[in-house]
């Protein structure tokens, strides 16, 4: 998936157009192509629509998210067991919006979320929790995230040293999540856990490199950081 991003502000630092185009192989559209509606396909890309079930959770005056789809040529499709690799790529533009605007990251995202109370809801639970009011730690930097997908609110705050120019250490994350009705909780805390182990994997420990034309990692015990 790749995905290409620009926003504007007016003279007041506020958000007033943003644009993603994303393309990329949408796994599901290969494997079930009748799920498409309209050519596209909403499980994929849940969280980025204007409105409705699947929306994006900050209200944009003007908003335009278009998507380039990518066919195989290949017989075998594989998919990661993940969803979904454009899960806060909003945010990541908003990270840089919010600096070139001279605003705080939090409160940058808050005036967008002001119609979206679920969405603000689990952002506003890990900003306090995280304490993202108070200065980090000497060395220590706060991100945050968001994202909204079948059916459920997430948010998190990652705090992340980094020693010796290229040392990165992930002291703590914070997360809050409204997943609806909660029938077994203990369950949806060890769900968002294991989704942040998982995560943290792919980004340190699970490098596929290309040699002769071929990936060289066979299983988990030839993986390279």
């Amino acid at each position: 998936m790749q995905a290409k991003m620009s926003g504007g502000l007016d003279a007041s630092g506020n958000l007033v157009g943003l644009h993603m185009r994303l393309s990329g192989q949408s796994i599901l559209a290969a494997v079930f192509p009748q799920n498409l509606q309209d050519g596209r396909d909403n499980a994929t890309f849940q969280g980025l629509d204007p409105s409705g079930d699947f929306s994006l959770g900050y209200t944009v005056p003007n908003l335009l998210i278009d998507h380039a789809m990518r066919t195989r040529t290949s017989r075998r499709i594989l998919a990661r067991r993940e969803h979904q690799p454009e899960c806060d790529l909003p945010g990541v533009l908003h990270d840089e919006l919010a600096l070139a605007a001279g605003q705080d990251a939090l409160e940058f995202r808050r005036k967008l979320m002001s119609k979206h109370p679920k969405h603000l809801a689990v952002l506003n639970a890990v900003a306090d929790r995280a304490g993202w009011g108070k200065p980090a730690p000497q060395g220590v930097h706060r991100g945050l995230a968001h994202m909204m997908a079948f059916g459920s609110y997430v948010a998190a705050c990652a705090e992340v040293s980094v020693s010796g120019g290229d040392k990165v250490k992930v002291r703590r994350i914070v997360c809050a999540t409204d997943p609806g009705y909660a029938v077994n909780p203990a369950q949806i805390e060890r769900q968002i856990a294991g989704s942040f182990v998982y995560g943290l994997s792919a980004v340190f420990m699970e490098e596929c490199t290309v040699k002769n034309g071929a990936i060289e990692q066979t299983n988990f015990t030839t993986t390279t950081r």
